[in-house]
């Protein structure tokens, strides 16, 4: 009797860990089509006519309008993250994961949200169902918003008219770092910016 007790009550715990446990489902084909038509957007909507940089009004205007598709592509994506978490590679593909991640990037208005989603990501890294390099910027990203010291160096400023990292935390240890993560040395990922 005490035997079988035990049964159920492992048989009931391995159940609820399944069930609080949140993993990824794969996205539908029309999800991932919409994902990947808003990461085209987004990306269009940030090429900017360099000749014009300098015209406050023309940058003012393709800001307000990018900051538009910005929250409007934040607000479908959170839906899908509610419901289904984080597009894995493993289940929905390269493509697909990379366009949620890019819309998330852009998704500064909401800092709550990025850290949901970085926390999402950070428990598929060991599975190799996300991309380092992508984690690593998304968690710099995050840093920056909050006003906090980053540690892979991937958010840079140009207060010196060059670009420089954001206020690092190791900045000792930053190639050792950028290297787990699938990155470039700073200094050629600086230099990118120049070319």
């Amino acid at each position: 009797m005490i035997k079988k007790q035990f049964t159920y009550v492992y048989f009931y715990l391995f159940i609820g860990l399944c069930i609080s446990c949140k993993t990824s489902v794969p996205y539908t084909q029309n999800e991932k089509l919409d994902l990947v038509k808003r990461y085209k957007n987004d990306q269009e909507i940030q090429q900017y006519d360099l000749k014009r940089l300098g015209d406050k009004k023309y940058f003012d205007s393709i800001n307000k309008v990018a900051e538009i598709v910005f929250q409007e592509n934040t607000k479908i994506i959170k839906e899908y993250f509610k419901n289904k978490q984080f597009p894995g590679i493993k289940e929905n593909g390269k493509e697909v994961a990379l366009s949620f991640w890019v819309i998330v990037q852009h998704s500064d208005h909401d800092i709550v949200f990025q850290q949901q989603v970085l926390k999402s990501m950070r428990k598929k890294l060991k599975s190799k169902d996300v991309s380092r390099r992508n984690y690593a910027y998304l968690y710099d990203r995050v840093a920056k918003n909050k006003k906090q010291k980053q540690l892979y160096g991937t958010q840079v400023v140009w207060d010196t008219g060059f670009p420089v990292p954001y206020s690092l935390k190791e900045p000792e240890k930053l190639n050792r770092l950028r290297k787990g993560m699938d990155l470039e040395p700073i200094e050629e990922y600086l230099s990118s910016f120049l070319k």
